[in-house]
C-alpha cells in the first residue's frame, strides 16, 4: 500500500493530464483559425479542428471540476487554490469561446479572453506539476547501489 494519500496520487495524473490537453486545446484553436472560412465561426461549423476544439474544451471543463473535487478532498490549500484557479480560466476561455462562435462578426475581445484564460490556466497547471512532481518524487539514493559510509 502507498503511504501517498489518494488525492495526491489522482492529482499526480489528473494536473499533467491538464496540461497536456491544454496544449493540445490551444493547437486545435491556433489549426482553427489558420485554416477555417475566413467568413467567420458559427457554433455549427463543420471544420474539424473547430469539433476538436469544441470536444476539448468540453473534456478541459470536466477535468476542472475533478480537480476541484479531487483538491477538496485533499483538505490542502496548496492543491484547492491552483485547482480553483485553473477551473476558473477554463470556465472564463469557454465563456469566452462561446461569445465568440455566437456573435456575428466574431468579437475580437473574446479571442483576448480566450487566450489570457489559456495562459493563466497553463501556467497555474504547469507550476502544480512541478510542485506535485517535487513533492512527491523518490528520495536519490546511492548511485549504483553503493552504501555510504
Amino acid at each position: 500500500m502507498s503511504s501517498i494519500p489518494w488525492p495526491a496520487r489522482a492529482l499526480r495524473i489528473l494536473v499533467p493530464l491538464t496540461g497536456v490537453l491544454l496544449v493540445a486545446q490551444y493547437i486545435a484553436g491556433l489549426l482553427t483559425n489558420a485554416y477555417a472560412p475566413s467568413a467567420g465561426f458559427t457554433s455549427n461549423s463543420a471544420f474539424p479542428a473547430l469539433n476538436a476544439h469544441y470536444t476539448l474544451g468540453e473534456l478541459l471543463g470536466v477535468l476542472g471540476i475533478v480537480l476541484v473535487v479531487v483538491a477538496v478532498c485533499s483538505r490542502s490549500l496548496r492543491e484547492i487554490i491552483p485547482a480553483v484557479v485553473t477551473f476558473i480560466a477554463i470556465l472564463v476561455a469557454g465563456v469566452a469561446g462561446m461569445d465568440f462562435v455566437h456573435a456575428q462578426p466574431n468579437p475580437p475581445a473574446a479571442t483576448v479572453a480566450m487566450g489570457l484564460a489559456f495562459l493563466v490556466a497553463f501556467a497555474t497547471v504547469m507550476a502544480w506539476n512541478f510542485r506535485i512532481m517535487r513533492r512527491t518524487a523518490p528520495a536519490a539514493g546511492p548511485v549504483g547501489g553503493t552504501p555510504t559510509a
